[in-house]
């Protein structure tokens, strides 16, 4: 077996383990909250759907990025939602219900939205002579089975052993969150010559996407009288990202480690970003405040 088969082989797995630790704390109920809480849904659904692929095709050609990074700055807003928006929000004081709803939500939705935001971004920066091809149903062929069979197992092990979900669950993050960090290091050494000059150019567009759309979630959120508590969850769920989908996606489906750059600093920074959201929720949102 070569590395490169190693790699091929090892990305899906990491992909799986993290979306079955996903899996493994979300319930039926979590989804029927599109129905009980419909604004507070809609509107974060819209803004991970919509307006984050929108702000990552602005700003790349805001900051005028070589076509591989333009597409994998796409690609990262394409990514929503991840086990980690769910541990800040909890953290934050904000809406934890709300944050692993809209996790389960936009987990099944990308699994068809991230073939067509991608395929734009391929044909928008790279034209119709591009190297690299994307086919759209082996795509989503591939996220069904590396992000919604591993989500699926993980809900039907919680539906029927529930207390044993949640030991397994514990277990299975901080494996995920060990072989995510591999995945980060390797990324970084196999691009290591270059890796700073990566940061120079996509720090700033980085920090502005995820300092921005955070902005958008929180004060789209007041706009429509939602409780601070849902405003900040909305801020962190738009200003996090699945870096290791990204990631994945890149380095597989695209086959371009330069394409996955984007999200390898995404997957740094944003844990940085994502504390101001963090720091409002703990500074103006009551320590005793209901289901906090």
């Amino acid at each position: 077996m070569t590395a490169q088969d190693i790699v091929k082989l090892y990305i899906p797995v990491t992909l799986g383990v993290i979306m079955l630790a996903m899996g493994l704390g979300l319930t039926v109920a979590d989804f029927k909250r599109v129905v009980t809480q419909p604004t507070a849904m809609l509107l974060g659904v819209v803004n991970q759907m919509v307006v984050l692929p929108l702000a990552g095709f602005a700003l790349a050609f805001l900051f005028e990025l070589p076509a591989p990074l333009a597409v994998g700055l796409v690609l990262i807003t394409a990514c929503p939602g991840g086990p980690s928006s769910n541990l800040y929000s909890n953290l934050a004081r904000g809406d934890t219900a709300l944050s692993v709803s809209l996790t389960a939500v936009s987990g099944v939705l990308t699994m068809f939205t991230i073939p067509f935001v991608t395929g734009l971004a391929l044909d928008t920066f790279m034209g119709a002579k591009r190297e690299i091809h994307m086919d759209a149903a082996d795509t989503i062929l591939q996220l069904l089975f590396i992000v919604g069979l591993p989500l699926a197992i993980g809900m039907l092990v919680r539906a029927r052993w529930e207390e044993k979900a949640l030991v397994a669950e514990k277990h299975f993050k901080r494996v995920a969150v060990v072989l995510l960090v591999i995945l980060i290091v390797g990324a970084v050494l196999k691009e290591k010559d270059r890796i700073a000059e990566y940061f120079a150019i996509l720090g700033m567009p980085v920090l502005t996407l995820s300092l921005g759309t955070i902005a958008i979630g929180l004060l789209s959120a007041l706009a429509f009288r939602l409780h601070l508590r849902q405003a900040v969850t909305i801020g962190i769920e738009v200003g996090m990202q699945n870096a290791a989908l990204g990631m994945g996606l890149a380095m597989t489906v695209l086959g371009s480690e330069e394409i996955a750059m984007p999200s390898v600093v995404y997957g740094i920074l944003a844990y940085f970003t994502c504390l101001v959201a963090l720091l409002i929720g703990r500074r103006f949102i009551p320590a005793a405040a209901p289901g906090a």
